[in-house]
């Protein structure tokens, strides 16, 4: 959906240029971000908040990979009844699994992207809650083997070079790691999910207790290494309004070299190979529909052994990083919540 001239005049070079400051270092000092992008630190902090409140712009964290490789992620795709297509979507959205999901054409009404800690979690959670969704006729389930480039890389394109640069060098030492054994501050980790730029002050005020306390909380869950952080913007209001999925083959020893040269576009989303009879999946974000065609043209030009067999259209995102959208693709403050094993769909 393209956004209305009003919505247009939300991201002035200024806005792009803290999107993508955030997108590089998503929690930079004010002060940092104003000298990089050549405005005061007070102006910033009241852009964002524009941004953030309208559902614009937001930071979030998630849970780091486990060093051993561990978690599990499938690309899934849900055929629904078309009377049951808005409750259904809401139902499956609100699975905090449930990385993304969207309307697209193509023979499934839904697809989604599904992420968890083990494949325990992510078939006992949540695929078979997607399953068992009233309405849901069927669901293709393919499991990502290996993600080539992932989403949050890509930019607003609001940053020269040199600026990025500055902005990482910029970027403060991390706290000293906790002692081993530490527990985890879940209480904290919630918060930062919610808001990943929350301060020990936000903390402070969620927990009801001392700034200081809540500081001392607050580093050490950015020490541990249990989070990453990401700045997401709403895809209308990006210059990039159209969502294409293509789904490819090629060969596997060829996955890594092609996969290099689709991070070079500036279109390309996120690649991830996965089962299935197609084992390369490409998101992309592109200025028109006609624009489909010609990226599909330039990649047959530029690659000629990659296959592409399907594309399909988004045409509403219901859910994006992890965040549940509005009919106008802002995220709301609505938070998803945790599953349990026993839990019954709506009717």
């Amino acid at each position: 959906m393209a956004p209305d001239t009003q919505d247009q005049q939300l991201l002035d070079p200024v806005d792009r240029a803290i999107i993508e400051a955030l997108q590089v270092s998503p929690r930079a000092t004010w002060t940092a971000v104003g000298e990089v992008v050549g405005v005061d630190p007070v102006t910033v902090a009241r852009r964002w908040t524009r941004l953030s409140e309208s559902g614009v712009a937001w930071v979030t964290a998630t849970g780091a990979a486990a060093p051993d490789g561990g978690g599990a992620a499938a690309l899934v795709d849900i055929a629904v009844a078309s009377e049951h297509l808005d409750a259904a979507a809401r139902h499956i959205a609100a699975d905090p699994y449930v990385f993304t999901l969207e309307r697209a054409t193509g023979a499934h009404a839904l697809t989604a992207i599904v992420g968890a800690p083990d494949m325990s979690r992510l078939v006992g959670q949540s695929l078979e809650r997607i399953e068992r969704t009233p309405g849901v006729r069927a669901v293709e389930i393919h499991l990502v083997t290996r993600i080539f480039l992932e989403a949050s890389r890509w930019r607003m394109r609001g940053l020269t070079p040199a600026q990025s640069s500055r902005l990482k060098e910029l970027a403060p030492a991390p706290p000293a790691r906790p002692g081993r054994g530490a527990p985890p501050d879940e209480v904290v980790m919630g918060i930062l999910a919610a808001d990943g730029r929350a301060s020990g002050t936000d903390i402070a005020a969620a927990l009801g207790t001392s700034v200081h306390t809540a500081r001392r909380r607050l580093d050490r869950v950015l020490a541990s290494g249990r989070l990453v952080f990401r700045c997401d913007v709403a895809q209308p209001f990006t210059g990039w309004p159209v969502c294409a999925t293509f789904r490819a083959t090629v060969a596997p020893a060829r996955a890594g070299a092609i996969a290099q040269t689709l991070s070079s576009l500036p279109e390309i989303r996120m690649c991830a190979a996965c089962t299935g009879p197609h084992n390369i999946q490409i998101s992309v974000w592109l200025r028109s529909v006609d624009d489909v065609h010609r990226l599909e043209s330039l990649l047959a030009e530029r690659l000629p052994d990659l296959h592409i067999a399907d594309r399909v259209i988004v045409l509403r995102q219901y859910k994006a990083s992890g965040r549940i959208l509005d009919a106008s693709g802002r995220a709301t403050p609505v938070l998803p919540t945790a599953p349990t094993p026993s839990e019954t769909p709506p009717e």
